[in-house]
């Protein structure tokens, strides 16, 4: 099912987003006295057609949306304020509150949807909060239920998509125009390789904190004859031809069968040891 051409997944998040509007009030968190955006430092996860309009809208470019093992994407955090990157310091408060199309997940804190023993309600600096029409925040509850069960079915055929990115990273219409996933390995030292990461369109590569001895596992099994592998591997200081290629194939064959049985990583990212290890690498011909 593709989320973007169902009429429900607007009618569903924009509903959502009124009615948590109407039936809850609390402190104005726009006031620089009250609160800072505090709330605004927890992971919010997304599905790739909410990520979408935010970016066609001008809210948002495609680097501002990091791979999730939950839904599609999460939001990038500002490595600055340490907060959502739709955080606005200038009006203390979401750049996106008002669009109607802000993520279900950011209404629910701190009431919930409701308060049956009638507790103070309060945020991580103040209390107030209240639930004003628990019958819209019920219907809002079944909303959210129907949205994550859109956005489930969203991260499925995301998953399936791996293949299409990683054939992109390799594609002859990129090379020229930016470098692509081979050209990038052969460019670097096999001892500088940490994994891979998913990115929204294509696939990327992790390099290694320091030096990892991974790709010498890797070399040995398919390319036992080169001459400085043995004994001079961290001093490598290119990925030959035959091996950028072997890698690439390699994910060709094993990636999904990796995800089907371990899951998605979180951030999107395929650390060479967890690859290697847990998937019986192949023979070497």
């Amino acid at each position: 099912m593709d989320t973007k051409k169902n009429a429900y997944f607007w009618t569903i998040i924009e509903r959502f987003n009124k009615l948590m509007k109407e039936a809850i009030e609390g402190p104005d968190c726009t006031d620089p006295r009250n609160c800072h955006g505090d709330c605004c430092s927890i992971t919010i996860d997304i599905p790739k057609v909410l990520a979408e309009w935010y970016i066609e809208e001008g809210l948002a470019k495609k680097k501002d949306f990091i791979r999730s093992n939950i839904f599609s994407f999460h939001l990038r955090f500002d490595e600055k304020t340490g907060k959502c990157f739709f955080f606005d310091k200038k009006i203390n408060g979401c750049r996106i509150h008002n669009t109607g199309r802000k993520p279900p997940q950011c209404w629910i804190y701190p009431t919930g949807f409701s308060n049956p023993s009638n507790k103070i309600m309060r945020c991580k600096r103040l209390e107030g909060w209240r639930i004003t029409n628990q019958i819209k925040t019920q219907e809002a509850e079944k909303l959210l239920a129907y949205y994550v069960f859109l956005c489930q079915i969203e991260v499925l055929n995301e998953r399936k998509k791996i293949m299409e990115r990683l054939r992109h990273s390799c594609s002859m219409e990129q090379r020229n125009i930016d470098a692509d996933l081979q050209s990038s390995l052969e460019s670097m030292p096999p001892s500088r390789l940490g994994g891979f990461r998913d990115d929204w369109d294509d696939i990327k590569y992790l390099s290694a904190e320091g030096y990892s001895l991974q790709m010498k596992k890797f070399c040995i099994q398919f390319n036992p004859d080169c001459e400085v592998l043995r004994t001079n591997f961290l001093n490598c200081e290119h990925m030959c031809d035959k091996i950028a290629k072997k890698i690439i194939e390699y994910l060709n064959s094993n990636i999904l069968g990796y995800i089907k049985k371990n899951g998605l990583e979180c951030e999107g990212e395929y650390p060479l040891y967890k690859i290697f290890n847990l998937i019986p690498q192949e023979k070497k011909t």
